[in-house]
């Protein structure tokens, strides 16, 4: 899901509950009501049918604390960081909010996200994938609730590697391809009648092919790290000799094996144009729904030298200035915990985040491709670098990819990236 012209954090207030004044002398007729507290929760515009997940949860909520209101605000994704971090601002506007997982740390370090430890059991803690708890922790304290997360796999055009004579891929983790064995494939199955240059079938393509969420765990897989452990550099790990390999096999990718097109061209896999195709677990469900004509399987995510995999999707937060946090808590709570959990999968097709939501549904997970997606999420996933300064390291990061993938040199654009992204870590200590 990257985005990328976030403003900071988010937030809040609530419209205060009146009191009712009482007279020196009685009145006649009814007496005044109370005015009705109410709840603003900030929501992603996801359309239908992905908005009747918090519009449910609403619902449960409203149900169990009568005279509460929840006022939601559907805004759609271009716009929605600029509108959270207006409302931060001018101090009015948000109790619930959805966070960008990514984002976590940047909100947390700016005291925008009320603490949750106290209002959760360790049972309901320990439900939550350890990836996604690392990603709701800022300074040893939850300060978010996961609602989705996401997997990535290869996805593979069966009749693509017949018509090349190529054996499948297997899609058993044991069975994980090597990057370099991408390489050999895609050159094997990529098709150019008219020797344009230009294919009839490229071999291969990543579907966020700047964004540090699929470009970091090539980093990664290589051995390299994303930031030093104590979050104050990248220094070393961005720029280090693994990392700039790494980088440099990326750039070959589109200039010396000219496997993958340099700018993205829509619909490449949908319409068998494309045969091995990096990309979310959602993909699977698009391919289903509207494209069933393509036949495809999905394999595990190449490697270097190590299993790392994407994650992480969109979690919920309270505003720390709230003036209802055990309301808003429990707002929260009514879209996030493990029954929620399980309705949101069925209506929203985000991968889960709850180990109950997995075995809740066994005829799903237990099948191909989401048993894959499953162990992906639960074994490889590599949360992205949780720092305050992550959407500057994120535009630094990707402009050195795409400056790469047109042919800059991986060294150069590495080490510049990382000098910007530290000069910018510096400025949150």
């Amino acid at each position: 899901m990257c985005r990328r012209t976030l403003l900071t954090v988010v937030g809040v207030v609530i419209l205060l509950a009146g009191l009712v004044t009482i007279p020196a002398v009685p009145v006649l007729g009814p007496a005044p009501a109370l005015a009705a507290t109410e709840l603003s929760f900030l929501s992603v515009a996801r359309g239908e049918p992905r908005r009747q997940a918090p519009l449910a949860a609403i619902a449960d909520f409203e149900k169990a604390n009568p005279g509460v209101k929840v006022v939601l605000s559907e805004t759609p994704f271009d716009q929605f960081f600029q509108k959270a971090a207006i409302a931060l601002s001018s101090g009015s506007g948000i109790d619930v909010f959805d966070v960008d997982s990514p984002l976590v740390a940047s909100y947390g370090h700016q005291g925008a996200l009320l603490p949750l430890d106290k209002y959760y059991t360790k049972e309901n803690l320990d439900d939550i994938i350890k990836s996604e708890r690392e990603i709701a922790t800022y300074k040893g304290k939850m300060i978010s609730a996961p609602m989705g997360s996401t997997s990535v796999g290869l996805f593979v055009n069966t009749d693509l590697f017949k018509a090349a004579g190529l054996k499948i891929p297997g899609t058993d983790p044991k069975e994980r391809l090597t990057w370099d064995q991408v390489v050999e494939l895609a050159k094997k199955v990529q098709v150019d009648k008219s020797g344009t240059k230009i294919p009839d079938v490229w071999g291969f393509a990543i579907q966020q092919y700047d964004r540090p969420y699929m470009t970091l765990p090539l980093i990664v897989s290589s051995g390299a790290g994303d930031l030093s452990p104590d979050g104050t550099t990248v220094s070393g790990f961005l720029n280090s000799p693994a990392a700039i390999e790494a980088a440099h096999w990326y750039g070959d990718t589109f200039n010396k094996h000219k496997i993958s097109p340099r700018e993205q061209v829509p619909n490449l896999f949908y319409t068998g144009k494309l045969a091995m195709y990096l990309a979310p677990s959602y993909e699977a469900n698009t391919l289903k729904s509207q494209y069933p004509n393509v036949n495809w399987i999905v394999v595990p995510h190449p490697a270097f030298k190590k299993a790392v995999t994407p994650t992480g999707a969109w979690h919920v937060g309270v505003f720390a200035g709230t003036k209802h946090p055990d309301l808003a808590v429990a707002l929260l709570k009514a879209y996030t915990d493990p029954e929620a959990a399980k309705r949101n999968y069925k209506i929203m097709n985000y991968m889960p985040v709850r180990e109950s939501t997995f075995k809740a549904f066994p005829e799903t997970f237990n099948a191909a491709p989401n048993n894959l997606f499953y162990s992906e999420i639960v074994r490889t996933a590599l949360p992205r670098p949780r720092t305050p300064a992550y959407r500057e390291y994120e535009d630094l990061l990707r402009q050195a990819f795409a400056n790469i993938r047109q042919g800059a040199d991986a060294a150069k654009e590495m080490n510049a990236a990382a000098e910007k992204i530290n000069a910018q870590i510096a400025r949150y200590k």
